[in-house]
């Protein structure tokens, strides 16, 4: 699975509602998922989810800092690490 890839389809609604947004079908955006989103796709993603009103950061970074710091507030500050940290790849 692509960490990033995914927080990004999250971000965005979901498969079926990226599938949509970029008139793929839902499988390519599934693959996404596991393979990440190739940079053409991501570009068109990005303009797509501007039009939508859920615009990207230009980082996308930050979409994983928000999603880290949302799973470190339900850990119960344990201490423990949250299954969102580690090592992410990127996206493809």
């Amino acid at each position: 699975m692509n960490l990033l890839a995914n927080i990004v389809i999250d971000h965005l609604g979901g498969t079926s509602a990226v599938s949509k947004m970029v008139e793929a079908p839902m499988s390519t955006v599934h693959s996404w998922r596991k393979n990440g989103i190739p940079r053409s796709r991501l570009a068109h993603l990005r303009l797509a989810a501007k039009a939508d009103e859920k615009p990207l950061p230009d980082d996308l970074n930050e979409l994983l800092h928000s999603a880290s710091n949302v799973a470190s507030q339900h850990d119960g500050s344990t201490g423990q690490k949250s299954e969102m940290s580690g090592s992410l790849g990127g996206v493809a």
